[in-house]
């Protein structure tokens, strides 16, 4: 008998991204909270803002519908920037209560500060930068576990990202990042499969907030499944609590959403986050479908195996019948309950010969055929 459960938990990344409104004593809560209802990870967003964007630089249409304000893109990114000494504080705290801490690399100088420094396990490369050869060099040559998303993109440039992640895996050096070539390298992620597998997770996503339910195209998973050897998973920006059903009956291996206390304070991704009573529902919801999709292996279940003698048939005499008669579908059936001779092998006892007389509704067993 066999308990069906799943073996491997999808990962449930809650990304906190910029929801701590450059507020540390409320970045260290939405990790505290994010724990206790049900995140495996949190997830923030490391930059250094003058290394990403250039001054006046104007919103993302949904930054402007959820901000209600005219500032630009960089004085809100500036307002919004974590330091050094903020981001040590919050992997303490993670460690301390025991929860999994990385964080998007913005730019460059992030990179080295979250991988040299920090020392994360774990490196995200966001949407925005799927096509950021130069950082995606540098986050293969760290040797990181990296989490990429794909929003905005098309399969040729998730195909350059990754063979751009493994060059820089496979790389000894900085200068030899130089030697990288789209031309020449943009399938390389086929000869690097066993990299893929182990150091790679790529995350299908819709770059909005929130993100339109007929824009979701949860299918491309199933693209991602079958075209790359990485693990497979899903940024969710829909702000919906069945998408996450859906996404986890793909079989994904990672699901990261967006969290906040307060989906009314100011910033431009607290409307478009789940508030802490949506993320536990979201968590449920995940758990589950997990539960619900079981094993891939048709097997009895352990409720199953009560069931089997009471509904199942065996087979059965349907007429007196004297010594040295032979069975035939005139007088053998099958008949409830299923603790005798299976329906299964009624073609393997017609024609055999009965050495003993029988009465009608007998149930046969072997030792009433000649051998």
């Amino acid at each position: 008998m066999t308990k069906i459960n799943n073996k491997k938990n999808i990962h449930i990344i809650a990304e906190i991204g910029v929801n701590h409104n450059g507020n540390l004593n409320l970045a260290k809560k939405l990790i505290l909270e994010s724990k206790k209802h049900g995140a495996d990870s949190v997830k923030f967003q490391t930059y250094n803002t003058d290394d990403i964007i250039v001054q006046n630089t104007k919103k993302a249409k949904y930054q402007i519908i959820n901000t209600h304000d005219d500032e630009s893109q960089y004085d809100m990114l500036k307002k919004y920037e974590l330091s050094n000494k903020n981001y040590i504080s919050l992997v303490r705290y993670a460690k301390k209560i025991n929860i999994e801490f990385f964080s998007t690399a913005c730019d460059i100088k992030s990179l080295h500060y979250l991988s040299k420094i920090l020392k994360l396990n774990t490196i995200k490369i966001s949407s925005s930068d799927l096509t950021n050869t130069p950082l995606l060099l540098l986050a293969g040559l760290t040797k990181k576990n990296i989490i990429i998303s794909s929003g905005m993109g098309c399969l040729e440039e998730v195909d350059i990202a990754l063979s751009a992640l493994a060059f820089g895996y496979h790389s000894s050096s900085k200068k030899d990042l130089l030697k990288f070539s789209i031309k020449k390298h943009n399938n390389l992620y086929l000869k690097h499969k066993e990299y893929l597998c182990k150091k790679v997770t790529l995350l299908h996503c819709t770059t909005d907030y929130p993100a339109s339910i007929n824009e979701l195209n949860l299918n491309v998973i199933d693209i991602f499944k079958k075209r790359y050897n990485s693990k497979i998973g899903y940024s969710d920006h829909s702000n919906d609590l069945i998408t996450p059903i859906i996404a986890s009956s793909k079989n994904i291996d990672t699901i990261e959403v967006h969290v906040t206390i307060d989906k009314k304070l100011p910033g431009p991704d607290h409307v478009c986050s789940l508030d802490m009573k949506q993320f536990e529902q979201y968590v449920k919801n995940i758990k589950k479908t997990e539960s619900i999709l079981g094993i891939s292996k048709k097997i009895p279940t352990k409720s199953e195996f009560k069931n089997i003698k009471a509904v199942r048939k065996s087979l059965v005499i349907t007429q007196n019948l004297n010594k040295n008669e032979k069975l035939s579908i005139k007088n053998l059936s099958v008949k409830r309950p299923g603790n005798g001779i299976p329906s299964l092998m009624y073609n393997e006892y017609i024609g055999k010969t009965i050495k003993k007389d029988l009465k009608k509704n007998h149930f046969l067993k072997k030792d009433d055929i000649k051998h």
